[in-house]
């Protein structure tokens, strides 16, 4: 269903001119908006859906939800600074100029090429991505290189805390009591972050790096029992190769990006 843009915004802070749609998934729609020089993200949740407005209380606590964590981050350097929410299912964030992991091209030790990141990307990455855990977060969508940013500037940036997991703090007695639990799903996220760095600098894994880049039985059990059953009912709305497009609009793209058969002579 088509998504109409919001309008320019007069905020508090100042007037937020819209640019274009980034990109609308099945759950929410970020948008490109422009402020005293300064590009941000205007991110709206929705369930994008048939009837899907009759759940827009869901979205408002999913909404609330997400700034809450952001909020427990936005200090980090490896996170993009946080700005104002917008009505009562939107916020903003600065948008980072730059690619994404997933569309940066992996050297080719055998070949002699060299990596185009930075030499201490990954150590920038890793040390954001501890100070996540400190703040008793679990990351879990570390799996999609989609979600760290290469910025212009050549470092790493997380982004997208839709389904990010607070645990309290270590200090209380459900901390304490769900500390195993934690620990377990935190090194999930080293496991992704030891994947990545293993496909783009595979020389550089430390030696704890490179035993954690491994399945451990629990990863299996978690991949096998969670994470594939999660992926194949998201196959069913966005096709792999649709690049989170909802599948009847990846229909419509495909067919216009097609072209019509030459006409037989």
């Amino acid at each position: 269903m088509p998504e109409a843009a919001t309008p320019d915004l007069d905020l508090p802070d100042g007037t937020y001119r819209f640019a274009r749609v980034l990109k609308a998934d099945f759950f929410s729609v970020n948008e490109l908006y422009e402020k005293d020089g300064k590009l941000h993200v205007l991110k709206k949740s929705r369930f994008r859906f048939i009837g899907g407005f009759l759940l827009f209380p869901a979205a408002i606590l999913m909404s609330r939800r997400e700034y809450a964590v952001y909020r427990r981050v936005a200090d980090l350097e490896g996170v993009p600074p946080l700005g104002p929410r917008v009505g009562l299912a939107g916020y903003f964030h600065e948008f980072i100029p730059g690619r994404t992991l997933k569309e940066t091209p992996c050297a080719k030790p055998r070949r002699g090429q060299q990596s185009p990141l930075r030499s201490d990307f990954f150590d920038r990455l890793r040390a954001t991505l501890e100070e996540v855990h400190r703040r008793r977060i679990y990351y879990l969508d570390l799996a999609k290189s989609d979600n760290i940013i290469v910025g212009d500037d050549g470092l790493p940036y997380l982004i997208d805390f839709q389904i990010c997991v607070r645990f309290p703090p270590a200090d209380t007695l459900a901390g304490r009591l769900l500390d195993p639990l934690f620990r377990r799903l935190a090194r999930e996220d080293f496991y992704h972050y030891c994947k990545h760095k293993r496909r783009h600098w595979p020389g550089k894994l430390t030696p704890d790096e490179r035993a954690c880049a491994e399945r451990s039985s629990w990863g299996k059990f978690w991949g096998a029992c969670i994470w594939r059953p999660y992926l194949a009912i998201k196959r069913l709305i966005y096709p792999h190769g649709s690049d989170e497009l909802i599948w009847w609009k990846w229909r419509q793209v495909s067919r216009q990006a097609t072209p019509d058969p030459p006409p037989e002579n």
